[in-house]
Order: C-alpha cells, then sequence, then structure tokens
C-alpha cells in the first residue's frame, strides 16, 4: 500500500469511527445538543486552546535556546504550530511524530538531527508532565473530600503507575539513566555481534542515538532551565482545564471543577490513540470518560467531546497548516 493510500485509509477509519459514534449516541439527540450550543462559551474554548499553543510554543523556545538552536520566538511558534500539524496527520496518533518534526526543524534551521530531536522529545516530556500533576491533585482532592467515591478508587492505580512512569522517563531522558543504559547495551552487543551488510546502518544509528541522548543530558545538566519551563507547561494545561469546562458550560452541562480537572488529566492517554490526530477515537474515548465522571447522557458527552476538540485540536491543524505552507515558501530567520 502507497503511503497516500494508507493515510487515506487511516483518515477513513478516524472518520468512519467518529460517524459511528455519533449514530450509536442518538445522531438527533446530538444534533439538537451541539446546534443549540452557546456561540460565547464555544469562542472561550477555542481561545483557551489557542492559550495553550502559545504557552507551548514558549516551552519549544526555552528548549531551543537551552539546546543551542538560535531562533526568534516567532519563528518557534511557527515550529511549534507547524510541529502540531504534523503530528496531527501521523498515521498512528502521536507515536511517530518527533522524528518527523525533528527532521522538518532541523531541515530550515541551522541544527542538526540530534539536536532537533531532543528539543522535540525535551519539549512534549515537559509538556506532558502537569497532566499526571494535575490528575494527581484531582485524585488527591476527591479522595479526601470524597466527591467520586469507588470511581476513583479505580483509578488511583493507573494514576500512581503514570506517575512512577512520568519520574522514571525524566530520570532516563534528562539525567542520563538511559543514557547509561545504551551505553551498556551498546558494549554488549557489540562485543558479541555482527550485522554484516547492516553493520554501517547499525553504526549510523548507534552514532545518532548516542548523539541524543547526550543532548537530553544537556537539559538535565540546567535545572535553573527546566524548572521555570515545566512551570509554563503547566500553566499550558490550564487552557485544555478551561476548554473542558467551557465546553460543558456550552450546553447546558455543570462542570464540577475538580473532576474536570481529572478528566482533562486522564484524557492525555487518549492522544496516543492509532488514527491520524487521534481523530475518533479520541472523541469516543473522552466521552466515555464524560459519562462515567458526570451525570450526562451519551449525545451531550459526545457534543462536549467535539467541541473541547474544536477548541483544543483544530486551532492547531489549521494554524499549523498555514505555517508549515508559510515555512516552505519563506523559511525561518534567525535570531
Amino acid at each position: 500500500m502507497s503511503s497516500r493510500a494508507n493515510r487515506l485509509f487511516w483518515y477513513l477509519i478516524a472518520t468512519g469511527i467518529l460517524v459511528g459514534l455519533v449514530y450509536v449516541s442518538d445522531y438527533r439527540a446530538f444534533a439538537r445538543v451541539l446546534f443549540g450550543s452557546a456561540p460565547g462559551y464555544i469562542a472561550l474554548t477555542v481561545l483557551c486552546g489557542c492559550f495553550t499553543l502559545l504557552m507551548w510554543s514558549v516551552v519549544w523556545h526555552r528548549f531551543f535556546g537551552l539546546l543551542e538552536i538560535r531562533i526568534r520566538f516567532r519563528e518557534s511558534l511557527r515550529l511549534l504550530l507547524a510541529g502540531t500539524f504534523l503530528n496531527a496527520m501521523t498515521p498512528l496518533g502521536r507515536f511517530g511524530g518527533e522524528p518527523f518534526v525533528a527532521h522538518f526543524i532541523s531541515s530550515r534551521t541551522d541544527s542538526t538531527f540530534p539536536q532537533a530531536l531532543s528539543s522535540v522529545s525535551s519539549s512534549d516530556l515537559s509538556n506532558a508532565f502537569p497532566f499526571v500533576t494535575f490528575g494527581t491533585i484531582a485524585i488527591l482532592y476527591t479522595v479526601v473530600f470524597g466527591t467520586i467515591g469507588s470511581v476513583v478508587a479505580d483509578i488511583v492505580p493507573w494514576v500512581a503507575v503514570l506517575l512512577v512512569a512520568s519520574v522514571l522517563a525524566v530520570y532516563l531522558l534528562w539525567f542520563g539513566g538511559l543514557q547509561s543504559a545504551f551505553g551498556y547495551a551498546d558494549g554488549f552487543v557489540g562485543g558479541g555481534f555482527g550485522f554484516g551488510r547492516w553493520q554501517p546502518y547499525v553504526e549510523s544509528f548507534k552514532e545518532k542515538g548516542r548523539k541524543v541522548l547526550s543532548r537530553m543530558r544537556d537539559v538535565g545538566d540546567n535545572p535553573r532551565q527546566v524548572v521555570p519551563t515545566l512551570i509554563v507547561s503547566h500553566v499550558a494545561v490550564l487552557g485544555h482545564i478551561g476548554a473542558l469546562y467551557f465546553s460543558m458550560l456550552a450546553v447546558g452541562a455543570d462542570p464540577v471543577p475538580e473532576t474536570v480537572l481529572l478528566v482533562v488529566a486522564l484524557s492525555t492517554v487518549l492522544t496516543f490513540s492509532p488514527t491520524p490526530g487521534s481523530v475518533g477515537t479520541f472523541e469516543a474515548g473522552f466521552a466515555g470518560l464524560l459519562v462515567l465522571f458526570f451525570p450526562v447522557a451519551g449525545a451531550t458527552a459526545t457534543s462536549i467531546a467535539i467541541l473541547y476538540r474544536i477548541g483544543t485540536y483544530l486551532p492547531g491543524v489549521v494554524f499549523g497548516y498555514v505555517s508549515l505552507v508559510s515555512l516552505n515558501h519563506t523559511g525561518l530567520s534567525g535570531e
């Protein structure tokens, strides 16, 4: 199957899932809820999504500077938007998006691929960590005040696993843990195995891997730069929290703040679902979370999920496409 046919196949799958979700949730009720939504709250939802993109571009710019990719903030914003679009087009959700984005950045700046991949990976790690932080806060609040009950008890182990995994990822990538493991594995494999005609490719992969991990270690060696960047990442997620809050108000649902926090935190797992931009699968999973944690019908939950995505996903695709076309035509200006 050609690359174009493969993309078309996944787009059709994503569209089919989305249409199926609307149909199963009672499409007539869905249409009534969606078209009866308050335009003012929808506008606020979109603004919240744009706020998150702006804050994420600040994170990207800080990591670019930390890894010696010298460009203006305006160019960092354009790259973030273009990268968001490329990530949305990746056939397997967010999997595989980072190398494409890193290649795009290295081809349009003076940076090397390891520099670009390290900055993008560090940015994604920084921007993912707040979802675990806010999820933990929501869990602790609901456990103390008992606002959700047994449902929380069922997901506490999963949140604990995510928290441990996040801390482990930070250690492995920013503080040399993975670099040490890579060196050990390289010595073990190199001492007892040969790859024949593939050996040059293996050596090239190992060399790039060492450079990427070395650059990632540079991030961990600058905690005074990383800590403020992590704070910006946490501020950015407030945009997603606000987007869900206003999406619920738009359809007349009651957004309980701590539960909104929890749903947004849990929804980050859905971004790794196997469709382009997680379209279809994300909305289905998000609607399921809303039904689980809020007293809303399926049609209302589906409407909220789609409004939330209009605010948090659509701006990145639209502005990202414009930025991508602009970068292809005009390139980047230096610092």
